[in-house]
């Protein structure tokens, strides 16, 4: 007796082709292909409203968690064109590959540079903060870097295991000198404990280690954690004894004019979007975590601000909008946000 099978063509939008092949037309694998192409046509329309949103100011935030969780559910791909053209764009406007961080290689001795936000305030580079310079960036000879974690310290990460996954990738990028331990307890096997670059904000290292040149202990003793990461200190007057690296001004400037051109709805660009924008140039493929802005989880559990801690940021970024950004570049397949259990 031959076995019985259905010729399936489906023509979804404007005559594409979604499905063509045989399928046996055992009830199973009927219902099996229907599931499967109503959860591809599902993701579709999820994809194309994400990526209709102009702003979060009206949002209805339970609902759009809600988008955004079935959006994880759905499969990601890399999208090869998105991720070079983005790469190009951000290599043609700011050029982190050369420019990210001041060193000997982009900055004379005795050159002025000219602060991103204060323009009409000037750093002169004297000897003492050029010795403290590195010659070159670490991959400008290497070519690109390879995979790129991440790593926000929203609360999202709080018992999302991610931990081994993180200290997987290539290079690791923290923010905020946010606690990490090499012990395995939550933290570790959350957020893991691998780390490239970590930065420190000026109020950090300026409230937090008053004494600094007197007393440069606590603070190396914090720093010890992140091993042989370098540390990125905004240019500023203070001058921890640590050895730092510094992001060029004029690369923050040229990088907070491109985006505002291409989302005015964000302002000052947290350190977050900062180096994400640099892992899309240098990094073969970026994969971020503990990116969440909002007060519940994708279950709509509530969920601490950060992994560490509830302490909430001021309004001086705008973090929605931020992640609006990320989304839709995560929606393009430009990069992969990772925001549930990995």
């Amino acid at each position: 007796m031959h076995s019985q099978h259905l010729l399936i063509v489906i023509i979804v939008g404007s005559g594409t082709l979604l499905y063509l092949g045989k399928l046996n037309s055992d009830q199973n694998d009927r219902n099996a292909f229907i599931n499967s192409v109503q959860k591809s046509l599902k993701c579709r329309n999820l994809r194309e409203r994400l990526l209709t949103m102009s702003t979060m100011k009206t949002v209805d935030i339970a609902l759009f968690t809600q988008g955004v969780s079935e959006l994880m559910d759905c499969p990601w791909r890399l999208n090869l064109t998105h991720r070079e053209l983005q790469r190009t764009e951000l290599w043609a406007c700011c050029n982190a590959s050369d420019k990210l961080m001041v060193t000997r290689q982009n900055t004379n001795l005795h050159q002025s540079l000219i602060y991103e936000a204060e323009r009409s305030n000037k750093k002169l580079v004297d000897q003492s903060l050029w010795e403290m310079l590195p010659k070159s960036l670490r991959w400008n000879k290497k070519g690109l870097l390879g995979r790129c974690a991440v790593v926000g310290s929203g609360g999202i990460l709080n018992n999302s295991s991610c931990g081994e996954e993180i200290d997987s990738a290539d290079y690791v990028i923290r923010f905020g000198l946010a606690p990490i331990n090499q012990t395995v307890d939550r933290y570790g096997i959350d957020v893991g404990i691998k780390t490239d670059l970590v930065s420190a904000n000026p109020s950090q290292i300026l409230n937090g280690y008053r004494d600094l040149q007197k007393n440069p202990g606590p603070l190396t003793e914090r720093l010890s954690v992140y091993g042989h990461a370098q540390l990125y200190h905004a240019l500023h007057n203070g001058r921890p004894q640590n050895e730092v690296v510094f992001l060029h001004p004029d690369y923050l400037f040229d990088l907070a004019r491109f985006w505002h051109n291409h989302e005015e709805k964000i302002k000052r660009l947290s350190t977050g979007l900062i180096l994400t924008s640099a892992a899309m140039e240098i990094c073969e493929e970026v994969h971020l975590y503990g990116f969440w802005p909002f007060a519940l989880d994708l279950s709509q559990n509530p969920v601490s601000h950060h992994y560490y801690d509830n302490v909430g940021s001021t309004a001086f970024h705008s973090m929605p909008e931020e992640f609006l950004l990320l989304l839709k570049l995560h929606t393009k397949g430009t990069l992969q946000l990772h925001l549930g259990h990995c």
